[in-house]
């Protein structure tokens, strides 16, 4: 639950969640600054490792998880219960523990938050929790577009390559519809509906999608050397349509 909540928009500010600014994959941050009700703004600061960086906020205010999150309901009014409390520290935690090897970012990362993520669903489908099935289908569905992204479009000549990327975008963009089936049919009351199109994600994303995204790697914005190459064929773009619409 914790997770999910992670994912949830603000009840009074729909377009924030906590994940909008500490983002899944990564470093758990967007390099952005923003006011968060502390004073003026403030760069997001990462969470892996934050078990042992207390105290919190850029001014050392609070000493405990609980505090920030209770700082966060305040201030956004969050209606958080004390068990969403409770939940969200759980998982700040599990982020936050250093004892975890940090993992390089790349397809292997982003499938196991994938995979961690949607498993959520295999219990809240059967016991009909619309909340949790449409916060999980909304974070996994952001992960695999986000996953789509760093893999450029095989227009894009600037990268090389053509059959895996376009593979691994087809299966990736395939995944998002079953997603929000499995969102309606539980909507609906739907439940063994759902569950077969659950099984039927469960599967793919636990072996097809990986091998494709695999193979698609090499040709990817997680390759240094693409990301770079990608993003210098786009900067000398941008001039040139500059030009043509004035």
């Amino acid at each position: 639950r914790g997770e999910a909540l992670f994912f949830k928009p603000f009840p009074k500010q729909a377009e924030l969640s906590c994940a909008g600014c500490h983002i899944p994959g990564g470093t758990f941050n967007d390099q952005v600054r923003h006011d968060v009700g502390s004073g003026g703004l403030v760069k997001t600061p990462t969470l892996l490792n934050a078990n042992f960086n207390a105290p919190y906020f850029h001014d050392g205010r609070y000493d405990t998880y609980e505090q920030v999150v209770e700082h966060f309901d305040r201030v956004f009014d969050l209606e958080l219960s004390t068990q969403d409390v409770q939940d969200l520290v759980a998982y700040l935690n599990a982020v936050g523990d250093g004892e975890r090897p940090f993992d390089k970012d790349g397809v292997v990362l982003r499938m196991k938050e994938v995979l961690e993520l949607s498993s959520v669903l295999e219990a809240a489908i059967p016991a009909a929790d619309t909340a949790v099935v449409s916060l999980a289908v909304t974070g996994v569905g952001a992960e695999l577009r986000e996953l789509t992204e760093h893999i450029p479009d095989i227009r894009n000549t600037s990268i090389g390559g053509k059959d895996q990327p376009l593979a691994a975008r087809e299966i990736l963009k395939d995944r998002v519809p079953t997603l929000r089936r499995i969102d309606l049919e539980v909507a609906a009351g739907h439940i063994d509906e759902a569950m077969t199109e659950y099984r039927r994600f469960a599967q793919l994303v636990n072996f097809d999608v990986p091998v494709a995204l695999k193979k698609a790697e090499p040709w990817s914005l997680f390759n240094s050397n693409v990301h770079q190459a990608h993003y210098t064929a786009l900067g000398r773009m941008l001039p040139v349509t500059s030009g043509q619409s004035q």
